[in-house]
């Protein structure tokens, strides 16, 4: 019905109508939304220079403009794509505003460019900006839509001034013609839905967003029913969506009291209810959830870190405490039940585990959850490391346990996870091993990344802080958890529940695996239960192990000698010795050994069975220190002294402080570190290619410049000797010079020594350290 009648130019106020709008097109928007005008008046009026605008964040904008075209009374202006009729069209393209997360308008201007003819506020009770219809009233507000829905006004073509009495939601539209009634549901005013019953208490309590694997018909939303009686939800939508709330799915049925429901997709076996939400994930802006309840009730989640989107709570203010961003396979619930603040900040928290249909503090159970553990993994393969990393399990029960559900996690941040859900059907028998590997992993029971398009296994290398692998049960609840690296600044968790502290497994070295001491023995201290073995056992039982016994230390381990500026390239020759100066053994289990440029981290922590006897030397060596001088490989890079101090320090497995030794120049003194006496104390620095050591061997004042001599010969797991830029101060001298005892306890020179020369003990190492740099070039 397109009139192009050019007859009265003028018309009153008020007489041309928005009669019906599709502002959310089934699809795409671009190019299908429309309008419907309709002349309430007596007279034919002239469009000419009228205006369509629109507005969503607080300002009209030109949305439309009439080029010529003209409208009957009583008749109807279709402004849109082509119908099936085949009827033509005015070439429309308005971008209509949906309404997101709060209101939306549109309004008709006359050809003067300031009279208003009619106005639609539409979307939500939450009128962030005012917007005002044609009586000057804000919160008169017709319904948002779902998808496809038209709002059309009823009765047809009349006008009440106030948008939520007028307008109604059709599921069938009738763009160019005479609106029907629609009595098959929709939205009244506020966003709620279009039923007769009562608002009742029902809230948002638990849902997934981001599911492990892929999102699609897999993400699901529980409800529960905070009120004291049954609550009708026939005609009630709960909506999702990343800039709005597009996403819809209808309820029905009664809630009991305390009752808790599922909405899911067809993936959710236990949804009570099955509709695709597609919710978003709040990867770069805040996503939400709405429940559109009868007479206008709401309630709303907001999730993510920004909101530039200008989502509302319930209140009706914007929203600025958000509850978490999703993280993959993980729940956002109530914290607790059905309490609601209209915050979602305050009332949203990660939950711990998913427990769907039940309330959020009962943890879902799953056949075999006590007897699967992660028994062994390599993260950091020698060379590239994908495709080549793996995690062996192990099921210390005396049943098969069947996988189907169970989900192996890698965690790297606080907030960054991925997911590997095990394959339908796996099953690991009693007392047997899975090994699950990438794509070149040979003899893995499961591959991950041999699928086009499949994710490799991979897991964190832990290089400067704490990474997790963790086995996630059937239930959605951690089976097992291990917590390595030097440390855990982002906070990750253990099998316990709490933020990991000190029982970190070690920091994994490149193609050394990291194994429990005990196949399938679990503590719950990862710094307890694992160990680094020197041949890794995939798809088969460990090694065997010294458990770790702390034993605490008495301030008679010395951080002896040290090379922090090897000649040449520091990368990979630096080493520091230990020595006991004491007249007993002492375990060094669980210790550390720390340095520090400008604060302090932990480079080795020592394993089960280490042990340091009275009068004995410990070398610490990074990776081209042979093999037969150290006892311990560590990645050092210890610090030249640029700005001072540098140093390198020793803590006990209780966390005593047991030595430390500083080393650079006062003119460059920059670094808050300090000595065991709270002060900065310093060895002077000294030449390229030679050490810093106490002179005698362990000699301590606690006086770095006095116990330490510069530029001394190199005489790594034996005594030191006398020479260099200065002797120390604080001993007589005497300790015998030559060989001693190594950590072993064994008797007789220490590996590589040779006492005939004042670097005897070194040469070899130098040697060794040019012929690897020749065929390296």
């Amino acid at each position: 019905m397109l009139l192009l009648l050019a007859l009265s130019p003028l018309a009153t106020a008020g007489d041309i109508l928005l009669n019906e709008v599709l502002y959310d097109p089934s699809g795409s928007d671009g190019g299908a939304e429309w309008i419907e005008l309709c002349n309430a008046g007596s007279e034919t009026v002239d469009l000419t220079d009228w205006q369509l605008q629109v507005t969503s964040s607080g300002a009209w904008t030109e949305s439309y403009t009439w080029s010529a075209g003209s409208i009957a009374p009583g008749e109807y202006l279709y402004l849109g794509p082509a119908m099936d009729t085949g009827e033509e069209s005015v070439t429309f393209s308005p971008n209509l505003p949906n309404a997101t997360s709060a209101t939306a308008g549109m309004r008709l201007l006359m050809a003067d460019g300031s009279t208003i003819s009619d106005t639609l506020i539409y979307g939500h009770d939450t009128n962030t900006h005012g917007f005002a219809d044609d009586e000057g009233d804000t919160d008169q507000i017709a319904s948002d839509t779902g998808s496809g829905e038209s709002l059309y006004r009823w009765p047809d073509c009349t006008d009440s001034g106030d948008s939520s009495v007028d307008f109604s939601v059709s599921g069938e539209p009738t763009p160019g013609f005479e609106n029907e009634e629609d009595t098959g549901g929709g939205s009244t005013g506020g966003g709620g839905a279009d039923c007769d019953g009562e608002p009742g208490l029902v809230v948002i309590n638990e849902f997934v967003a981001d599911p492990a694997g892929t999102d699609a018909d897999a993400e699901w939303v529980e409800l529960y029913n905070a009120d004291t009686v049954a609550v009708d939800l026939t005609g009630w939508v709960l909506a999702g969506g990343t800039s709005s709330f597009s996403s819809k799915v209808e309820l029905s049925g009664t809630m009991e009291p305390a009752e808790y429901l599922v909405v899911g997709g067809e993936l959710v076996d236990f949804a009570h209810i099955v509709g695709n939400l597609s919710l978003g994930n709040a990867g770069s802006n805040s996503d939400g959830i709405q429940l559109q309840g009868c007479q206008g009730y709401t309630d709303t989640v907001i999730y993510g870190e920004l909101n530039e989107d200008d989502w509302t709570e319930d209140t009706g203010e914007l929203a600025t405490e958000m509850a978490p961003q999703p993280k993959s396979g993980v729940s956002i619930g109530r914290v607790v039940d059905g309490v609601d603040t209209d915050v979602s900040g305050a009332d949203f928290a990660l939950l711990d585990f998913a427990s769907p249909g039940a309330p959020n503090d009962t943890e879902p159970t799953c056949e075999g959850q006590d007897d699967v553990k992660i028994n062994e993994f390599l993260p950091d393969p020698d060379g590239a490391d994908e495709g080549y990393e793996w995690v062996e399990l192990h099921n210390a029960g005396s049943a098969a346990v069947d996988l189907t559900g169970w989900v192996l996690r890698k965690a790297t941040s606080g907030s960054s996870s991925s997911d590997f859900a095990l394959p339908e059907g796996t099953v690991i028998e009693a007392g047997g091993f899975l090994l699950l590997g990438a794509s070149l992993v040979d003899g893995a029971d499961v591959v991950f990344g041999d699928d086009e398009g499949e994710s490799e296994l991979s897991l964190g290398n832990a290089s400067s802080n704490g990474d997790s692998v963790v086995l996630v049960h059937c239930g959605g609840v951690a089976a097992d958890i291990v917590v390595y690296g030097p440390n855990n600044e982002d906070g990750l968790k253990d099998d316990t529940g709490e933020v990991v502290t000190d029982q970190l497994a070690p920091k994994p070295s490149a193609g050394q695996a990291l194994a429990r001491c005990g196949d399938g023995t679990d503590s719950d201290d990862s710094s307890v239960d694992f160990w680094e073995p020197e041949v890794a056992t995939p798809g088969a039982a460990n090694t065997e192990c010294i458990p770790p016994v702390c034993e605490a230390g008495s301030k008679t381990i010395k951080i002896n000698e040290v090379l922090y500026n090897p000649a040449g390239s520091d990368t990979d020759y630096e080493w520091v010795e230990l020595y006991n100066a004491g007249d007993t053994d002492q375990a060094l289990d669980q210790w550390v050994f720390q340095s520090a440029t400008s604060e302090w981290k932990d480079v080795v922590e020592f394993p089960g069975g280490t042990t340091i006897p009275a009068g004995g030397f410990l070398l610490i060596g990074d990776a081209a220190v042979p093999a037969e001088a150290r006892d311990i490989e560590a990645n050092l890079s210890l610090g030249n002294g640029g700005t001072a101090p540098d140093g390198a320090r020793l803590v006990d497995c209780e966390g005593t402080l047991q030595d430390t030794v500083l080393w650079g120049d006062e003119e460059d003194l920059e670094n808050e570190l300090f000595d065991d006496q709270e002060l900065q104390t310093m060895v002077p620095l000294g030449e390229d290619g030679t050490s810093a050591g106490r002179y005698p061997d362990g000699v301590d004042s606690d006086d770095n410049d006095a116990d330490f001599v510069a530029s001394m010969p190199l005489t790594p797991g034996r005594a030191n000797e006398e020479g260099g830029s200065g002797s120390g101060t604080g001993g007589d001298g005497g300790l015998s010079k030559g060989c001693s005892k190594r950590s072993d306890g064994s008797d007789g020179p220490s590996k590589g020594c040779a006492a005939a020369s004042p670097v005897g003990a070194w040469a070899w190492l130098l040697g060794a350290m040019v012929l690897v740099r020749r065929r390296r070039a």
